[in-house]
């Protein structure tokens, strides 16, 4: 059982846990066109800022702006 959805009907339960499913492949996504593991290339989807002020580390990303929702939740499947 997953903490905090002991209480919620199986249908919303189920709806969590696929959407907890989709986050994690999302962050593996991610995590792979990083380290370039994945024949997506970064610039596709991210900018990274190269401003200096970073505190010591070097991917912090810059945010794009959208005219559209669209893009914002949208990954390509390889």
């Amino acid at each position: 059982m997953v903490p905090g959805l002991k209480n919620l009907p199986y249908e919303e339960r189920l709806r969590e846990i696929m959407d907890r499913g989709r986050q994690n492949a999302d962050l593996i996504k991610v995590f792979k066109i990083v380290k370039g593991l994945s024949s997506i290339r970064l610039e596709t989807f991210f900018q990274l800022d190269n401003s200096g002020i970073t505190r010591g580390h070097q991917w912090k990303r810059k945010k794009r702006r959208y005219n559209t929702d669209l893009r914002q939740h949208f990954f390509l499947k390889e």
